[in-house]
Order: C-alpha cells, then sequence, then structure tokens
C-alpha cells in the first residue's frame, strides 16, 4: 500500500479483494503535486548601512524574508536594505500542498563611517595645549588652519592667535564622515 509520487497530476488507487463468493473493489482518487524548488538567490553580497541592493530568483511566486531585520531588511520585490553592520541571511520561500522549500542568500551590510561629535575646548591661548576627544572610532585628526596642531592622539597645540577648526575623519568602505568644532586661539 506504500504510493509513490512520480509525476504530478490525478490518479486512481483501487484495492481489490477476491475470494470464493467473488471480487470486491474500493478505490480513492490522490492527486500528486509539484516537488518545490526556491531556484537560486543572485545578486550582491554585501552592502553599505543605509543604502540598497537588488536580489533575483528565477522561480516566480515566492516570499522574500529576513533572519535578521537589524542587518537588513527586505521588501515583497527583492530590494534589500543595510540596516546596521553584521551577517543576514536573505531568504526566498515557496510554499505550496507537497511543503516548501527555501533559497537562502547571505548578505554583509557594512557600518557607516560615525565621526559621531567632538570634545575640547573652544578656546585656547597661544603657546598651550589641549586634548580632543571624539565619539566615533578609528579616524585621523586634522585643523583646517595652521594657527593650531594635533597629533593622531588629539592633542592640540595652539601656536598663534586667530580661528582654526578641528576635524575628525572616519573613513570606511561606505565613504567618510568628519566631525568639526571651531576652535579659537588668543
Amino acid at each position: 500500500g506504500l504510493l509513490t509520487g512520480i509525476t504530478p497530476g490525478t490518479d486512481t488507487i483501487t484495492y481489490t479483494v477476491t475470494n470464493v463468493c467473488g471480487t470486491s473493489s474500493t478505490s480513492v482518487v490522490v492527486t500528486i503535486g509539484t516537488f518545490l524548488s526556491a531556484g537560486t538567490i543572485s545578486g550582491p553580497a554585501s552592502l553599505c548601512a543605509g543604502t540598497t541592493i537588488t536580489v533575483t530568483d528565477p522561480v516566480p511566486g515566492g516570499a522574500w524574508s529576513s533572519s535578521n531585520t537589524t542587518v537588513a531588511t527586505v521588501g515583497s520585490t527583492g530590494i534589500v536594505t543595510g540596516v546596521g553592520g553584521g551577517v543576514d541571511t536573505i531568504m526566498y520561500t515557496m510554499s505550496a500542498s507537497c511543503g516548501s522549500a527555501v533559497a537562502t542568500h547571505i548578505v554583509t551590510v557594512n557600518p557607516a563611517a560615525i565621526a559621531g561629535t567632538i570634545s575640547g575646548p573652544a578656546i585656547m591661548c597661544a603657546g598651550t595645549t589641549a586634548t580632543f576627544t571624539a565619539t566615533g572610532s578609528g579616524g585621523v585628526w586634522s585643523m583646517s588652519n595652521s594657527n593650531a596642531t594635533i597629533s593622531g592622539t588629539g592633542l592640540a597645540t595652539a601656536i598663534t592667535p586667530g580661528t582654526d577648526t578641528v576635524i575628525y575623519t572616519v573613513t570606511n568602505s561606505c565613504g567618510s564622515d568628519m566631525a568639526r568644532q571651531p576652535l579659537t586661539i588668543g
């Protein structure tokens, strides 16, 4: 009585019993469904937070989803939006009476460059030093003019009276971001 589906369609299964008194049969109609395939997802494997990419699957009728919406989200047409840095699995699911099939695609979301804000004095006297800090990390310190200098650790030295700007720049694969703080040197 073990039934094996071979090709999609309908079939009639008949059970017959024969003995000295005759023959008796009963039948049931069965429908054989199509084996599901979710296909293969195509598209870029990385994006930046705040940007989008499009992924596609050749099999129509599936549903898109994301395994970690804090990293990326995906819309009903396969547009993936980077939310925050990390790795996410984008899934395309086909469902029918015979079960479901899932295709997956790994995407890496690179975080946006964030310089943050600068802390330090707004006024310095010529010949003095002060340390500046930033809430961002991995950046480079610089000054907009030559009224002061600043080291790679944020130690500024006021040189001549005037105005300058302390700049902290963070650069990564997703671009650059700058934090600025005006500085008056007396």
